[in-house]
């Protein structure tokens, strides 16, 4: 993806409080946002915390087209990947989950999208070291 690639369509893996802030945040952003977690209720969960703190961000300013009904969810990981520009990564802060989850998305989404993750403390030269495309992560 070149600096002049837009962004449009972003996928998030790992649906707890972290992912859901990060979706409620890109689509206050204009962006569509396909959500996946396997954790039974999770899409309702995620669009109970979106719905909820839609007002604030619609107090701080929303961009053009910002909506709650360009989020979708799914279980399946594959689907999920299809056509995302940006993956913004949220699962639990376990190196070997990690490490697994970014070589899995490194299989399923090849260059240019962007491979991000929420990680607070797992170098990125781990998480990423069985990946076949690491340029791609942020």
């Amino acid at each position: 993806m070149s600096a002049n690639t837009e962004i449009s369509r972003v996928a998030i893996v790992g649906t707890g409080l972290i992912g859901g802030s990060w979706a409620a945040c890109f689509l206050a952003h204009g962006l569509d946002v396909v959500a996946t977690g396997r954790a039974p209720g999770k899409e309702d969960k995620v669009r109970q915390y979106v719905e909820a703190v839609w007002p604030a961000l619609t107090k701080i300013g929303l961009a053009p087209g910002a909506s709650t009904t360009r989020l979708r969810f799914t279980a399946d990981l594959k689907e999920a990947l299809a056509d995302a520009d940006l993956v913004q990564e949220n699962a639990p802060e376990r190196e070997p989950l990690k490490i697994k989850l970014f070589a899995d998305m490194d299989s399923i989404l090849p260059p240019p999208a962007i491979l991000a993750s929420s990680t607070s403390g797992i170098p990125m030269s781990r998480i990423q070291s069985e990946c076949k495309h690491p340029e791609a992560f942020a």
